[in-house]
């Protein structure tokens, strides 16, 4: 399955994703092909909607296959790119993230992760096509969130393609001054009332 993920032509992120083949034995591969050096700093691939499920271990929830392959980087990639440990896929669940410090333009992360389908009875290959539907977001060093779907890809039933439809900003924590701020508000707030409650008494 090649999925390929391009940003609108306003927006500097872009990213390349690609599986080819069975998820079990086949890995998955992005590459940052951001055209105004924006950084990868997060991930996130939810499979909701789509009748698979991630199968990291072996065993586990039925319709998830008795097999199953564990969330393993490749290569080395984890480490050109920064990748955040640890990455947590839970058996049987549809979503998973993970985030990175150092993933530049032209570089790729690849990783194993098997998905297998929900359904106990049905057929449990897992290609392209089966994602379809699955919700992808990417977010870059420019404050964006890349969000869209994976679709089908004409004349190619085992592939699935996702275009980045939409960018909104990065939803974040807040930095280290806000948190002062906030903390000594109500800290000041708390003195107020406790010295109006004992004008009170």
């Amino acid at each position: 399955m090649t999925v390929s993920i391009a940003a609108p032509a306003q927006a500097d992120g872009n990213l390349f994703f690609l599986i080819d083949g069975d998820t079990f034995t086949q890995p998955f591969s992005i590459t940052n092909n951001s055209t105004a050096g924006e950084s990868v700093l997060g991930f996130g691939f939810n499979l909701a909607g789509t009748g698979v499920v991630f199968d990291p271990v072996d065993g586990g929830p039925p319709g998830n296959g008795t097999l199953g392959t564990p969330f393993t980087p490749q290569g080395g990639t984890d480490v050109t790119t920064g990748l955040v440990n640890p990455v947590s896929v839970i058996d049987g669940s549809t979503f998973f993230s993970m985030n990175f410090t150092n993933f530049g333009v032209g570089e790729t992360f690849s990783w194993l992760l098997d998905v297998d389908q929900a359904d106990p009875f049905a057929t449990p290959t897992v290609l392209g096509s089966d994602l379809i539907g699955a919700l992808v977001y990417v977010d870059f060093s420019n404050g964006l969130r890349g969000s869209g779907l994976i679709q089908a890809v004409a004349g190619n039933d085992d592939a699935g393609q996702l275009v980045i439809t939409t960018f909104t900003p990065t939803p974040g924590i807040p930095e280290p001054s806000t948190w002062a701020v906030m903390i000594l508000g109500f800290g000041l707030a708390g003195a107020a009332l406790r010295r109006r409650t004992s004008q009170f008494a």
